[in-house]
C-alpha cells in the first residue's frame, strides 16, 4: 500500500517536471534582461517541529546586515535562519513585438550564489505570446 502511493507521488512529481520543462522550450525564449533595478530585503525564520505538528515563526522584513546583526547578537533571534526576499526589475526586448518592456522576477537567492548589481546582464525565459511575462531558466 505504501509502496503503491510512494509510486503515485513520484509519478506526480515527474509529470509536473516534464510539463515545466515542455512549457519553457515552447511558450519562452532566451533573452538577455539588463537589471534595471534589486530590492533585497530578508526576514529571520525558525522552524519547530513536534510529532506532529510543525510552527514556523518569522519575523518582518528587514534590511539583510541587520537580520545577520540580529540573528548574531539578540539573544531572541538566536537560532533562526536569515532568508532572503529578492526582486528583480529587469528591461528586455520581447520576441513578442521586439520592443524593451520591463518584468520583474522575484527570488529567495541569487543565482549560482553571486550578488546581482543593477546594469548586469541576466539571461531569462521571456513570454512568446505576452510582451510582459518572464521567468528564469
Amino acid at each position: 500500500m505504501r509502496l503503491a502511493a510512494f509510486a503515485i507521488v513520484a509519478v506526480g512529481l515527474a509529470g509536473v517536471a516534464a510539463y515545466d520543462q515542455y512549457d519553457k522550450r515552447a511558450n519562452y525564449q532566451r533573452v538577455e534582461a539588463r537589471i534595471a533595478a534589486i530590492n533585497e530585503q530578508c526576514y529571520l525564520e525558525k522552524v519547530e517541529r513536534g510529532i506532529a505538528t510543525k510552527t514556523t515563526s518569522t519575523s518582518g522584513l528587514v534590511r539583510c546586515e541587520l537580520a545577520e546583526l540580529l540573528k548574531r547578537e539578540h539573544p531572541k533571534w538566536q537560532g533562526y535562519d536569515v532568508k532572503h526576499k529578492i526582486e528583480l526589475s529587469l528591461v528586455y526586448v520581447s520576441p513578442v513585438d521586439g520592443a524593451a518592456h520591463t518584468s520583474s522576477l522575484h527570488m529567495s537567492a541569487f543565482p549560482n550564489g553571486k550578488p546581482l548589481r543593477p546594469g548586469e546582464v541576466l539571461l531569462v525565459l521571456a513570454s512568446k505570446s505576452k510582451v510582459d511575462k518572464t521567468r528564469m531558466i
